[in-house]
């Protein structure tokens, strides 16, 4: 398994937004990269969710992808 598994978390906002993508990412251990391995995506794919919303190429991440993530980093 990549990174480390999640004690908890206390999110800055509510559900998914960049800053609680970095969050999760962070407090897991993982690179952006490994977090992408995890869900199936490119680096850049995740760089872009973790664009700022008001930047040109910020995407907003599918919450199937977010609930995937918080799934596979949840405490055991």
């Amino acid at each position: 398994m990549l990174g480390k598994k999640l004690k908890m978390i206390n999110f800055p906002e509510a559900g998914y937004t960049p800053a609680n993508l970095r969050a999760l990412i962070e407090s897991s251990g993982l690179t952006q990269e490994q977090a992408g391995l995890l869900v199936d995506v490119a680096g850049p794919t995740i760089r872009r969710w973790l664009a700022s919303v008001d930047a040109k190429n910020h995407r907003d991440m599918p919450l199937k992808k977010w609930l995937e993530l918080l799934n596979k980093l949840k405490p055991a």
